[in-house]
């Protein structure tokens, strides 16, 4: 999960800073995801499905809200 860690921590950047590379940088998140094990955390999953990626970065780095989601 560190690569989807990085990636989405990357796009969260180019997007502050308006940049071009928010299209591929969606593109490897989408595939990170679909890569994901099976015992994958259910909330990382239904972040990451709705495109709540700053939701999903938060979980990763242990500041998400609760157990249930709220995207």
């Amino acid at each position: 999960m560190d690569d989807l860690h990085k990636t989405l921590t990357e796009l969260m950047s180019s997007i502050s800073a308006g940049d071009d590379r928010v299209r591929s940088l969606i593109g490897q998140v989408d595939e990170l995801h679909a890569s994901l094990p099976a015992d994958a955390p259910p909330m990382l999953r239904h972040c990451l499905e709705k495109r709540s990626y700053q939701k999903a970065l938060d979980f990763l780095e242990g500041r998400d809200e609760a157990a249930a989601p709220n995207c």
